[in-house]
């Protein structure tokens, strides 16, 4: 008597794809302000000043990123910070304007040959001078 091959085993199930994630944003100085990943710190055009609770500065940034992409991700990742965004203006250098009780956070975006820059500027609110 001829015995059947055996059965061919079933197909395994595919390994689970991995879900993409969003890059984590980074935090420089000032721990409530997320940058996106894709920005460098250019810290020859940066400054923080810092006294006792009070700090304040300059962070210019750039990458090779899309200014509306950036604009979009500061109008998003800042209010979960307790931002509030109070106003600005785009196009050919765009700017954001955040607030809260104590300090103030003006963003500037532009354009120049190879990259998108971005400059951080955070001061004191104006009763905390």
């Amino acid at each position: 008597m001829a015995s059947a091959p055996p059965a061919a085993a079933p197909p395994s199930p595919p390994p689970p794809t991995p879900t993409p994630t969003a890059p984590r944003p980074q935090f420089y100085d000032f721990q409530d302000i997320p940058i996106p990943s894709e920005l460098d710190l250019v810290s020859k055009d940066s400054y923080v000043f810092q006294a006792g609770a009070l700090k304040a500065g300059l962070l210019t940034l750039r990458g090779r990123v899309d200014v509306n992409s950036l604009i979009n991700f500061f109008q998003m990742a800042l209010p979960r910070e307790h931002w509030k965004l109070k106003g600005g203006f785009r196009y050919k250098r765009s700017v954001l304007i955040f607030d809260k009780p104590d300090r103030t956070c003006i963003i500037n975006l532009y354009e120049k040959m190879f990259y998108t820059y971005v400059e951080i500027l955070v001061a004191p609110a104006g009763s905390q001078v």
